[in-house]
């Protein structure tokens, strides 16, 4: 499913005619979710599943093609864990 489909799945469901309110209601979804996360450290969904930042610590790599190896600095990325519920229904499919 796109971003498309959800905002027009969204629109059907909840009868809203007009499809820019539906798109800016989706994207301002998104956007809680994003600001949360970054100001929290963490957001909990219950039904859903957990967001959370994650720390990469920094190490060198390899070039595979050149040989070269090179340092990749700290970086911090937003995983997702998805709640029990997730695989509950994904044994009945």
């Amino acid at each position: 499913m796109k971003k498309t489909d959800l905002i027009e799945s969204l629109r059907k469901e909840f009868n809203i005619k007009n499809r820019a309110d539906a798109k800016l209601f989706v994207d301002s979804f998104f956007e809680e979710i994003v600001n949360l996360v970054l100001e929290k450290g963490r957001l909990e969904l219950r039904g859903f599943g957990v967001f959370k930042i994650r720390r990469l610590s920094g190490r060198f790599i390899k070039n595979p093609k050149t040989g070269i190896e090179m340092y990749v600095e700290e970086r911090y990325s937003i995983g997702f864990k998805p709640s029990s519920l997730f695989n509950k229904e994904h044994d009945k499919v």
